[in-house]
């Protein structure tokens, strides 16, 4: 999250994707950070120990609200 904001403070698009469970977390780095309400992706937890296959079917699911929030930039 918080290298998704610095990228947006210094004029490049990023788009941060956390897992649920953080959620909380990244609303709160965001709000540190001066950009209460930054818009995120957030996905089912667990995410590290996908395969291959269930990675890609998990951003085969979000790859447009990730071009949205780049969009959006």
């Amino acid at each position: 999250m918080l290298d998704a904001i610095t990228f947006e403070k210094r004029g490049i698009p990023a788009a941060a994707v956390i897992t649920e469970p953080f959620v909380p977390t990244a609303e709160a780095m965001a709000t540190m950070a001066g950009m209460a309400g930054y818009a995120y992706v957030a996905v089912p937890h667990p995410f590290g120990s996908l395969g291959p296959a269930e990675v890609r079917e998990r951003a085969d699911k979000i790859v447009d609200e990730i071009e949205r929030l780049l969009q959006d930039s």
